[in-house]
């Protein structure tokens, strides 16, 4: 799955479900600003891993929800 997917032609204030969460448009647009492009979740963990050919990063719910 691709951030690009998840978000396009979606409002920056609405929000997205992935796995049971949800997460604003506009902090997801933000990631994909600073080169991420995949989000993968972690549901034991609570946690999404967002990754691109040259970046990676491991990001709770609260830490992608501030991004915004």
């Amino acid at each position: 799955m691709k951030i690009e997917e998840l978000i396009t032609g979606k409002d920056d204030g609405r929000n997205v479900q992935i796995v049971g969460v949800s997460l604003p448009i506009a902090a997801l647009k933000r990631f994909m600003e600073n080169g991420y492009i995949h989000p993968k979740p972690y549901r034991t963990e609570k946690t999404f891993s967002l990754w691109s050919k040259a970046c990676t990063g491991c990001f709770t719910e609260a830490e992608i929800i501030n991004r915004a």
